[in-house]
């Protein structure tokens, strides 16, 4: 990192079109842009957002992309989010006609795995929206049925519902702590029961604790495995380094940039502890 020299990108305008509950605390925003020049984001790049017209608060927040379209020459992007702070509640407030400023697509996304392979994609909570993206990538490309999504949430309450028109046409299997939805239990009590079989690769993300569990669980079962991770970022392309992840060659990297997507062997228990 030392001597990189980094431009500072700049900030698109977009309109909300639709702002929607998926979920207690649970919000589905969509917004379109008028240009769009760049490639379509990979599944598991991420953006900025100001929640903020003003400088409080000051810096943008950082969301998974769950969605993206083309649309005449511009683009709609979609993100979903759970209230958990300031930021979020003032967000929880917009309306559809309301101007939004962002930046991105950033950061490193997740590596297709090989046609024809399966896939566990391991979400827990609001680790959602970048496996969305790699399912309707995957989706489109002709490719849902290699892939089974693991969604795990406390309650029915917080859990959004498959028939919400978000999750692609793949197949889901679902649980919840109190059993009041699904199965009773964890999202790695799916991944347990899911078994190694066919299923070669994992897709991961969700809270820090889980993902280490994820981790200890996957070591050994012969699997590839790609972890999103969840980062407190103030800048989002590499400057501040305030997102920084420790890796399996004793150093350190940045999520926002050498991320968030990391690959299984770059990580260890402590990759999860600083975030």
């Amino acid at each position: 990192m030392c001597g990189e020299k980094l431009r500072r990108p700049g900030f698109q305008e977009a309109g909300i079109t639709s702002h929607e509950p998926l979920a207690e605390d649970l919000f589905r925003l969509v917004f379109a842009t008028d240009g769009w020049s760049g490639t379509e984001p990979d599944a598991g790049q991420f953006l900025m957002l100001h929640v903020s017209g003003g400088s409080d608060p000051l810096l943008a927040r950082p969301f998974g992309i769950s969605a993206f379209r083309r649309e005449g020459r511009g683009a709609v992007l979609e993100i979903i989010y759970r209230v958990v702070g300031r930021g979020t509640r003032l967000m929880a407030a917009w309306k559809a006609g309301q101007r939004l400023r962002f930046l991105g697509p950033l950061g490193r996304g997740f590596a297709l795995p090989p046609e024809g392979s399966r896939s566990l994609l391991v979400a827990g909570g609001i680790g959602l929206p970048p496996l969305l993206a790699l399912a309707g990538r995957m989706e489109a490309m002709g490719r849902a049925g290699e892939l089974t999504l693991l969604y795990g949430e406390s309650r029915r309450e917080r859990l959004a519902d498959l028939q919400s028109g978000i999750f692609p046409d793949i197949e889901v299997r679902t649980c919840t702590e109190d059993g009041s939805c699904g199965t009773r239990g964890m999202v790695t009590d799916l991944l347990k029961a899911a078994g190694s079989g066919e299923d070669r690769h994992l897709y991961v993300c969700g809270p820090n604790a889980m993902m280490g569990a994820v981790l200890g669980l996957s070591g050994g079962r012969g699997l590839s495995a790609q972890y999103s991770l969840e980062a407190r970022m103030a800048c989002g392309f590499g400057v501040c380094s305030g997102c920084a992840v420790k890796v399996t060659s004793g150093g350190y990297v940045r999520a926002c940039r050498e991320g968030p997507v990391f690959d299984e062997a770059e990580l260890t228990m402590e990759s999860f502890a600083r975030i």
